[in-house]
């Protein structure tokens, strides 16, 4: 058996996954503030609990961040305290099991990928819309990081106004969780994304308009990485996946944007993403499983 650990901001969950990634026990905690040694602490805890019922053979960890190699995670997140230091390393000596992390989208890409949407495709791109834009890039069945760990940062790509002097971000032009930001200044009321796409279908103009923009920046941004890189497929995940209209309206945007293309029209097939509250446990599962082989080098 495996403990997968996903590290999110409010909560962290935990699952125990056997060969197969079938999760046979999950649960969660709320994330410990502060310093990395309460969240070792906790770590700690439900490992020893686990270890009473099942013999645990690896940790796998998925965090926000840009996950190095060696198991130190850069750039800045919700939880503070794990920038810095080698959580690989640490939580490798105190349990003397093969330990691995990698970037909470890229273990979700890796579930669609080896168990879910992608299952059977070698070159994918996938993409996440929630709060901002994320995302990764599978190439030949494989993440691709890229020299910097930018790979699949969809949400940095920008969009210039040269004649306003402004430059946007995808993650604020495409995601739902800067739509509800705008539609909720303009109205002068909080809105989440759901009430947005609520107040839209009610005949609310303000709001429709920005499912709209939406759209259309989210159809620009996929239809521009299909360019840059041709995948076999583009894997969209997030909760407005959930929608059921979601697949057809993103159909009608990019069909929007072919039309305007005209002779530049190009194919770009997408699917939405099958796993959701459990892709990063498994997709964690699946980079222990492909870092550590016969676990000899993570416990050299």
């Amino acid at each position: 058996m495996y403990l997968a650990i996903d590290l999110g901001g409010t909560f962290v969950k935990y699952g125990v996954l056997d060969e197969q990634g079938n999760i046979r026990l999950k649960n969660k905690f709320p994330t410990p503030q502060g310093e990395i040694e309460p969240l070792y602490g906790e770590i700690r805890r439900v490992f020893d609990q686990v270890s009473a019922e099942f013999e645990i053979k690896g940790l796998a960890i998925s965090a926000p961040g840009a996950v190095t190699e060696q198991g130190v995670i850069h750039g800045i997140s919700a939880i503070p305290c794990i920038h810095g230091p080698n959580i690989r390393e640490d939580l490798q000596s105190q349990f003397n099991i093969p330990v691995a992390i990698e970037n909470d989208a890229n273990c979700a890409a890796l579930a669609e990928v080896r168990a879910g949407s992608a299952r059977g495709y070698e070159d994918v791109l996938f993409v996440v819309c929630g709060t901002g834009v994320g995302g990764a890039v599978i190439k030949k069945g494989q993440l691709h990081k890229g020299k910097h760990l930018l790979g699949g940062e969809f949400g940095m790509l920008v969009q210039y106004d040269h004649k306003q002097g402004r430059m946007e971000s995808f993650s604020w032009l495409a995601s739902t969780g800067n739509m509800a930001r705008r539609a909720s200044e303009k109205l002068n009321r909080e809105l989440s994304g759901q009430e947005v796409f609520e107040l839209a279908a009610s005949g609310n103009q303000t709001c429709q308009e920005e499912v709209d923009a939406f759209y259309a920046h989210l159809s620009v941004l996929l239809t521009n990485l299909q360019c840059v890189y041709d995948p076999e497929l583009i894997v969209v995940s997030g909760g407005v996946t959930e929608r059921p209209q979601f697949g057809e309206e993103l159909k009608a945007a990019l069909d929007t944007i072919n039309s305007k293309r005209d002779v530049l029209a190009i194919e770009t097939e997408v699917a939405v993403a099958e796993h959701r509250n459990d892709a990063n446990l498994l997709g964690a599962f699946f980079n222990l499983k492909d870092k550590v082989g016969h676990f000899g080098k993570y416990l050299a």
